[in-house]
């Protein structure tokens, strides 16, 4: 991580939680704004194909807290 993104990432992480979530929400929309309409329908199928394993019973859903400590993890975090 360049310095630079760090001390944003610390800036931000001393916002109050709604600025953070505006904040979060603002950088996701941009980052879609510049999609790709083939990564679009590829994400749409994705989403179909999980929601259909899970309504079928072959998928259970995890607690997002619970993903992210795992994700921590993996990363080393």
């Amino acid at each position: 991580m360049s310095s630079k993104l760090a001390e944003i990432t610390q800036d931000a992480l001393r916002l109050m939680h709604d600025e953070q979530l505006r904040l979060a929400r603002t950088l996701l929309e941009k980052s879609e704004a510049i999609g790709d309409d083939d990564v679009a329908a590829a994400w749409e199928d994705e989403i179909e194909r999980r929601i259909k394993s899970i309504d079928a019973g072959l998928a259970k859903s995890r607690p997002f807290a619970e993903v992210v400590v795992e994700v921590d993890r993996q990363l080393g975090r």
